[in-house]
């Protein structure tokens, strides 16, 4: 079976040539990610179960552009009424977003997955036969109740998940 990684070495797709600096924007706003969209590459989830993703999609089929992107936080207080009185968006900060990539990282290391590369956007394409990246995520849910695999980032779901990929590509 071929080997899981992460593409250390795989360069940006080449749709973010000259886009390099930091901008307010989020992820699905830049436009790099628009410009990938219309090519039918769809960013892998964020969501902790399938963090692994990007490390078991066959490398032909995933990219990445850097994340120049802004994270925001929505802070609202609410009067005794449940009135809503003030609103404030600000970004994380530096020491927030190391928090939660180290968050995730513990996560995939209990799974036996290496720590993922920083700064990354991730983006898929499905293989053939499916018309969505939903579509593979719920093959792939299946599969684990199928085979009586827990629903989660841990080892036995991501091996599940290669074994699944590498059929479904036609790798294996």
């Amino acid at each position: 079976m071929g080997a899981m990684d992460w593409g250390r070495q795989e360069p940006p797709n080449p749709q973010v040539a000259g886009r390099t600096h930091q901008t307010e924007l989020e992820r699905e706003e830049l436009p790099e990610m628009r410009e990938l969209a219309q090519l039918e590459w769809y960013p892998a989830p964020e969501v902790a179960l399938w963090c692994f993703l990007p490390y078991v999609w066959p490398s032909g089929a995933r990219t990445w552009v850097p994340d120049r992107s802004t994270v925001w936080s929505m802070e609202t207080c609410v009067d005794s009424a449940g009135n809503v009185t003030t609103v404030c968006c600000r970004p994380l900060s530096e020491e927030e977003l190391l928090y939660e990539e180290a968050e995730v990282n513990d996560l995939l290391a209990e799974s036996g997955v290496p720590a993922r590369p920083r700064g990354r956007i991730w983006l898929l394409r499905p293989p053939e036969g499916f018309t969505s990246l939903a579509a593979v995520l719920g093959h792939l849910l299946a599969a684990a109740d199928k085979h009586g695999v827990r629903q989660a980032c841990c080892s036995e779901f991501v091996q599940l998940s290669h074994a699944e990929l590498r059929h479904l590509f036609q790798l294996s």
